[in-house]
């Protein structure tokens, strides 16, 4: 790999923390969802190089990775250990209608054209019955996650896009968030829409938090004030169901 390579594909050299994140996402589509992994297919969209891929697939019965990223796609299938990888954009899945029983969306909507092509395109991928995990920032994050600066995702788009040209780490803003109180008309095509994120750090144990269970107070007070700490946390949780066919 090359050194740009080598920055974008750091994480592989520290893979602990994906890999609680796979574990974070299979213990919320069992709770919310109704996920049973174990006799699952499961759909992973922007799996990147795959190691959250790789953790949901110690649990499921069947794994697919889908990523634009060509070079994440091919590291991710170097290392052949159970899931299928495809090259290919979340907003045209190439799988057929009700393919999956369960697909994960995690930080993945801000970087595709259009994120309601998207949430229709993992709606229509899902059976009947099927849940989505989807992870997701918005525009009011004090530190942007991409760039690591503050409040870059709530700027004007011509101030965003000189700010990166300035510093000389990007010649835009690429990145589409949308404000908290839009998420959920993002979501509006699954017949259930459920913010998991405040029983999610309630058990920081079960969801895999490990910074909440190292320290006490810490745990204590996110238990006391779930709701509260959960809606100013950067990244929102959401569990969508698509709707039984039939069913009321």
């Amino acid at each position: 790999m090359n050194g740009k390579a080598v920055g974008r594909y750091g994480f592989l050299d520290a893979p602990e923390g994906r890999a609680l994140r796979g574990e974070r996402i299979v213990a919320a589509l069992a709770d919310f969802g109704g996920i049973d992994a174990a006799t699952s297919r499961i759909l992973d969209v922007g799996c990147s190089a795959g190691l959250i891929t790789d953790a949901i697939a110690g649990h499921a019965r069947e794994v697919v990775g889908v990523d634009v990223d060509v070079e994440g796609v091919s590291l991710a299938a170097a290392r052949r250990r159970g899931p299928r990888f495809v090259a290919a954009s979340g907003d045209a899945l190439p799988f057929a209608d009700a393919s999956f029983d369960a697909a994960v969306c995690n930080h993945v909507y801000e970087h595709v054209r259009d994120a309601h092509v998207l949430v229709r395109e993992l709606y229509r991928v899902l059976r009947p019955g099927g849940a989505c995990y989807f992870a997701a920032g918005h525009t009011l994050q004090l530190l942007e996650p991409h760039h690591r600066l503050p409040l870059l995702s709530c700027l004007p788009r011509t101030v965003a896009n000189a700010w990166l040209r300035a510093r000389g780490s990007a010649s835009g803003y690429e990145e589409r968030f949308v404000a908290p109180w839009a998420l959920a008309g993002l979501l509006a095509p699954f017949d259930s829409v459920r913010f998991v994120s405040p029983q999610m750090l309630a058990d920081p144990a079960r969801y895999r938090f490990p910074q909440l269970t190292r320290h006490a107070v810490a745990r204590v007070t996110v238990r006391m004030g779930a709701r509260i700490v959960a809606r100013l946390a950067p990244t929102w949780i959401y569990v969508m169901r698509k709707r039984v066919q039939g069913a009321a």
